[in-house]
């Protein structure tokens, strides 16, 4: 079935996100830009399949698969079945490009959706708004547009593989130990010991999972608990240093002001009088 709208424009293109045209086709045209498309697009298969060129390159796109094309990219994309059902999204705005680099669809991309219900809920309300053309329906569009990016990042980079799914339980016991024990001190070694892997490695494999290392965990745990301690607790900022596991005042501090943008006491006062 198709299904679209491609809404008037006015006060809503002033917002970081608003989206320019939406919809659904179950046979999806032969589409061929040489000089790419003005807004930027995402279109995902939810039946049949077709075949997508950009770069050089052509790409098969099946159900449960979805590419990202930036304005003003040259591409092709075309079917020989007869179902490529494609729902997209036509959007723009002045906050686009950081939020898209945030997400990594820093260029064009192909991507594996691992589960498309949450982001096919969203896609129906913005279509369903669009559609009815009542004053404001730009304007929701724009916040379910910046959170159907943010599932989309869930959904795409944050899908773990086997593989990935192993070494977040290879790690579960690290994790399990700082969670117990942050306020005690920590070595590199004591980490590596609990599950039988060099230093080196360890810091390999936190990366990997988290993308930080495991000191840069322990510090979040550590800043964590010292937030909690400085608006529940009557004490001094010197001891709430020592009970999170941090022996010089100074440097708890330095680590607390640069993860907060405030230093202890001042965290304090404005969480206080709030």
């Amino acid at each position: 079935m198709n299904d679209f709208s491609y809404p008037t424009l006015t006060n809503e293109t002033s917002l970081p996100f608003y989206v320019v045209g939406i919809g659904s086709i179950d046979r999806e045209y032969h589409v061929k830009r040489d000089e790419g498309y003005p807004y930027h697009q995402i279109i995902y298969t939810t039946r049949g399949e077709g075949i997508l060129r950009i770069n050089n390159e052509e790409h098969v796109i099946k159900p449960g698969y979805g590419y990202y094309l930036p304005a003003n990219v040259p591409h092709e994309y075309f079917t020989e079945q007869d179902i490529w059902e494609n729902h997209w999204i036509v959007f723009d705005g002045k906050g686009v490009d950081e939020v898209l680099g945030l997400i990594d669809f820093k260029k064009e991309k192909v991507f594996r959706i691992s589960d498309m219900g949450v982001l096919e809920a969203i896609f129906k309300k913005m279509l369903y708004l669009l559609k009815a053309n009542y004053f404001y329906s730009g304007f929701q569009c724009s916040a379910l547009l910046y959170q159907f990016l943010l599932e989309l990042n869930r959904y795409v980079n944050l899908q773990t593989t086997a593989q990935d799914s192993n070494k977040l339980t290879q790690l579960k016991p690290v994790i399990e130990y700082i969670d117990e024990n942050y306020g005690s001190d920590i070595t590199l070694q004591d980490l590596a010991n609990i599950i039988n892997l060099s230093p080196q490695y360890l810091c390999r494999l936190f990366k990997e999972c988290y993308d930080m290392r495991p000191f840069e965990y322990l510090a979040r745990k550590r800043i964590q608990q010292a937030k909690q301690l400085l608006i529940s607790e009557d004490i001094s900022v010197n001891e709430i240093s020592s009970r999170v596991g941090y022996n010089d005042c100074s440097y708890f501090c330095a680590v607390f002001k640069k993860h907060e943008m405030l230093s202890p006491v001042e965290f304090r006062s404005f969480h206080k009088k709030a």
